[in-house]
């Protein structure tokens, strides 16, 4: 069954129109759709999908601002304990807590969770755009995700910085700085000037289950918890410099929520403070980047930080995409440590699809005491992507 739905849903993006609509008169409306499918053999999970489906209309008013909207469902097929990022990734140490990081998501419990196929409407929100900068207000990543920079990958769903789908589960690392999820909010972004832009959000309760990031998901064994009143603040810088060629990316991002956890939390929680930073160089046909990212995890009194960063570089030659990424992450309250790498070449064999192959590497130091539960893994995958 899980076989027929993934082969409609990719034939349907597959056959999707990219063509602008004028039936509403002065607005302008687009349909996009993108699907990825990702093989791994020999995997806990050998194939895993990624579905979206959006849909975007706009107009522009007679004193020169743009109004418009924006929405986006999107469905996947992730490894079955770590859907969204987040997950249970060892057993705990004798006398251990079971305690869940607030930003990451991760924890260590006895308990286990099977998630199967989601979808989720991640994108609803309606927006004001003029000279000033741009508002936007509903169902929408924050603005340290969006302007988040990370190390070029090849692949669009396993990326070290941004990961979608895991087929061993022992995937840890991300440093896309996303906090909030899809959660309602406000934001406010500058125009470009002299190559920055920076922007503001504000999320009076992050209260929804994305697909890459999941606030809400209470894991067995494991206290309940809320953030509320969360915070952002980012800067972008993005200019090509004329005399040498090269463009730089680069963007860093602060993040602060309160956190409101059950009375049976064995250990007090307070407000989870996120930092990131992101650069990559481009010219000709290399692009090379890094980026980082640390987060208290909103625990008080004892050690609980989540650190992560990555480095990456890619090159095209011979009619090939050649790349290669390598990170670490650390969680001190699941108390685990990742390190992970891909590499491998891609090829756009159409204007609208894509195939990567290569080789990645997800490695996961659990301790002594986890031996009876073993994530993570490594071995040859293929990643097909489509996109209208």
């Amino acid at each position: 069954m899980r076989r027929r739905i993934l082969l409609a849903f990719v034939c349907a993006a597959a056959c999707l129109p990219s063509y602008a609509h004028e039936d509403w008169d002065v607005w302008e409306s687009d349909w996009t759709g993108e699907a990825g499918l990702l093989v791994a053999p020999g995997a806990e999970d050998p194939a895993l999908y990624r579905l979206g489906l959006g849909f975007e209309t706009n107009r522009v008013l007679e004193n020169g601002l743009e109004l418009g909207a924006a929405f986006q469902v999107d469905a996947e097929l992730d490894h079955a304990t770590r859907s969204g990022f987040s997950g249970i990734v060892a057993d705990p140490a004798a006398g251990t807590p079971a305690l869940t990081g607030a930003f990451s998501g991760l924890a260590r419990s006895p308990g286990m969770e099977d998630d199967g196929a989601r979808a989720v409407l991640q994108t609803a929100y309606v927006y004001l755009e003029g000279g000033y900068g741009e508002v936007r207000l509903g169902r929408d990543e924050g603005v340290a995700k969006r302007f988040a920079q990370g190390a070029p990958s090849l692949f669009a769903n396993i990326s070290l910085h941004a990961p979608r789908l895991d087929p061993d589960g022992g995937a840890i690392i991300r440093t896309d700085h996303n906090l909030t999820g899809p959660a309602v909010k406000v934001s406010f972004a500058t125009p470009r000037i002299v190559g920055f832009k920076g922007g503001i959000s504000y999320t009076p309760e992050a209260d929804v289950r994305g697909l890459d990031r999941d606030p809400v998901r209470i894991l067995p064994g494991t206290a309940a918890f809320v953030l509320s009143n969360a915070g952002e603040a980012s800067l972008s810088f993005n200019h090509r410099f004329r005399e040498s060629g090269v463009r730089l990316r680069a963007s860093t991002a602060w993040s602060r929520a309160d956190v409101d956890a059950a009375p049976t939390a064995p250990v007090p929680y307070g407000a989870v403070e996120t930092w990131s930073f992101g650069a990559n160089a481009e010219w000709k046909d290399t692009v090379i980047g890094a980026s980082w990212q640390t987060s208290d995890n909103g625990l008080e009194g004892r050690p609980g930080d989540y650190t992560a960063w990555t480095a990456g570089i890619t090159h095209t030659a011979f009619g090939f995409d050649w790349g290669a990424e390598y990170g670490e992450a650390s969680d001190d309250a699941a108390g685990v440590e990742g390190e992970s790498w891909r590499a491998g070449l891609a090829r756009s064999v159409t204007a609208t699809a894509r195939i990567a192959f290569g080789y990645r590497s997800d490695q996961l130091d659990m301790g002594a005491n986890a031996a009876s539960r073993r994530l993570g893994g490594e071995g040859v995958v293929i990643e097909i992507t489509l996109s209208h």
